[in-house]
């Protein structure tokens, strides 16, 4: 498959090649490239991407648009919990791996996602 034979909803396996401070630069296996922005990669403040992704990591994918011959991908989707191996890590201090989604649960998440924030930011100072 090309660039041009994908379409918004495929899901792929993509290894991530690249990772600067608004996403990650992913590669698919017959060479297209594409990025993952922030926004697509956790359901929290994320301070520094590489506590959530690593070169060379293989990820699952759903293509959110392609255009110029780039693929546009999330790491969301089915209703899963963003990056799962993450998200274990903080299991036992949360008390909780899935968000749900929607205004509703904004105020009723914050303190999960302020405590997230600040595990993430202890984290990427050792």
């Amino acid at each position: 498959m090309t660039a041009k034979h994908y379409q918004k909803g495929n899901v792929l396996k993509a290894k991530v090649t690249a990772i600067k401070h608004y996403g990650a630069f992913i590669e698919t296996k017959d060479g297209t490239q594409g990025l993952i922005h922030i926004s697509e990669i956790a359901n929290s403040f994320i301070v520094d991407i590489n506590y959530y992704l690593k070169v060379g990591e293989i990820v699952e994918v759903k293509v959110l648009s392609v255009k110029d011959g780039k693929i546009n991908a999330t790491l969301n989707f089915d209703n899963r919990p963003l990056n799962k191996k993450s998200c274990d890590k903080y299991v036992d201090q949360l008390n909780t791996c899935c968000f749900k989604y929607g205004f509703s649960t904004l105020e009723e998440n914050l303190p999960i996602w302020q405590k997230n924030a600040e595990l993430e930011i202890n984290n990427s100072r050792k």
